[in-house]
């Protein structure tokens, strides 16, 4: 093993994981070790009396007096165990703001609920508890696993046997459309597979995961239990512009987190709108909110880097909006966007097949339809028998499939509509009627699908002139 002489670790109190995680580092690094308990200090000079790697300090992290008796200069890692957050948020910013240390921070954070307070110093942080727990329920589980000893180890690799059957077994794995998590590898009768976009899982496979770890723990409930957990699966929160005049969209995204596993309703003002005034309307209409810095138009929520798993767009009755504006949230969302018209609690889901992806807008509709326990109808528009093609005949095939597969799947039967004539203008009418007014439209996009007269872009054209609120759904290939 090469050891660190050089390169030094700067280790802020050495408690009871400290000094374990002291034990590891001195097998390769040289330690400076900082700790307020002098008896504590007096114990390690005892035990590690012959040990020239490690240098002993007794002080107050949070102190500047104490960082002065520290020699920097070879620091290349920071860690801090301390338990109080208060100091180990100091830590943070005298290495940052005083000693302008580009250097990886590593912070044990034991209380939790304060984890946005230390975003601004771009440290990693590792949560003990959270931790923990998950490894003992890994254990005791045996079908799911955490690395901890590799990567990050902060659950960004997860091994998981699948037991249940979801929409997501037996499903081609470039129709999952993942885009915070990724299967890497899958174990199969005692063989490994490095899966293509092509491969399926099945039940009984073992299956190794990596992503972001707050997706992984949301996707091995699918996995595992076959639970819905929509939105989960594109992010952890629904977020949604106010002002005024889009409260029947706030309303509506109110019930969609209500109705989901999102977690909160972010909620950004628009254009500085006096947000407070409204504070017990937003409280008595939802009950997990945050309320975020305010945004100059409805369009800046798509260029927000959070954890956002579907964006509400409220309809805008604008001549922009059916165009320009529209055309823009197809080409600039990455995230799953409810245009907004306020037509809910909603009676029913329909779900469009006349759609890039038909079995992947079946897999949300589904799950959607589980998760807010709503009846759904599954719409495809075919050309007229004596005018369809090779073409047109294969895409009425392939949805047969589909819509047979998840009929096996479900072990249900699927309300199934074909109906003859343009999509757009079939689609349209289908919706008019009465019955479906309080209905939930839901489509896939091909975000590189050109909008112009030339070529009609028939879920730009629906979404424009339907009644009804309407979840797109935006593509993106990441299996080859």
């Amino acid at each position: 093993m090469t050891l660190q002489i050089d390169k030094k670790v700067l280790l802020f109190g050495v408690g009871i994981f400290g000094r374990e995680i002291l034990r590891e580092l001195l097998k390769k690094w040289s330690v400076i070790a900082v700790d307020y308990d002098e008896n504590t200090i007096e114990e390690l000079e005892d035990e590690y009396r012959d040990e020239e790697r490690l240098q002993l300090i007794h002080g107050d992290a949070s102190s500047i007096l104490t960082w002065k008796k520290i020699d920097i200069e070879n620091v290349i890692n920071i860690i801090s165990t301390i338990s109080d957050a208060d100091v180990s948020l100091e830590v943070c910013r005298i290495g940052r703001e005083v000693f302008n240390l580009n250097v990886n921070i590593v912070v044990l954070l034991f209380e939790e609920e304060r984890e946005e307070e230390f975003e601004k110093f771009n440290i990693n942080i590792v949560k003990p508890a959270e931790l923990t727990t998950k490894i003992v329920i890994s254990k005791i589980e045996r079908n799911y696993s955490i690395a901890t000893n590799i990567g990050l180890g902060k659950g960004e690799i997860v091994e998981a046997k699948i037991l249940a059957r979801s929409h997501l077994v037996d499903r081609k794995l470039k129709y999952l459309k993942p885009t915070r998590w990724r299967i890497a590898a899958i174990y199969r009768d005692s063989e490994l597979i490095l899966p293509s976009g092509d491969e399926r899982i099945k039940v009984g496979d073992r299956v190794i995961i990596i992503g972001d770890p707050k997706v992984l723990e949301n996707l091995v409930n699918i996995l595992l239990k076959g639970i819905p957990q929509f939105p989960l699966q594109f992010g952890m929160d629904i977020a949604v512009p106010y002002s005024g005049n889009t409260k029947i969209s706030f309303e509506e995204a109110a019930y969609l987190k209500k109705n989901t596993k999102a977690h909160k309703l972010l909620i950004f003002p628009v254009k500085n709108y006096r947000i407070r005034e409204d504070f017990d309307y937003i409280k008595n209409t939802v009950k997990k909110f945050e309320i975020k810095e305010s945004v100059n138009n409805f369009i800046d929520l798509f260029y927000y880097e959070n954890n956002i798993g579907v964006i509400v767009y409220p309809f805008v009755k604008e001549p922009f909006f059916k165009g320009r504006t529209l055309k823009k949230i197809l080409k600039t969302a990455k995230k799953p966007v409810l245009i907004s018209r306020g037509n809910f609690p909603y009676s029913e889901i329909t779900i469009s097949l006349n759609c890039p992806d038909p079995a992947f807008n079946l897999e949300i509709g589904i799950e959607l339809s589980r998760l807010m326990k709503l009846p759904f109808e599954v719409l495809y528009i075919t050309m007229p028998q004596e005018l369809r093609g090779d073409e047109e005949e294969e895409k009425l095939r392939e949805r047969h499939e589909i819509v047979s597969d998840f009929e096996q799947i479900y072990k249900t039967n699927i309300k199934y509509k074909v109906l003859e004539g343009n999509p757009v203008k079939e689609t349209l009418k289908f919706m008019s009627d009465e019955s479906k007014r309080k209905n939930l439209f839901i489509t896939t996009y091909d975000k590189n699908e050109e909008i112009s007269i030339f070529k009609p872009h028939v879920q730009y054209h629906i979404t424009k002139s339907i009644k009804n609120s309407v979840l797109l759904l935006p593509l993106e290939e990441l299996y080859g």
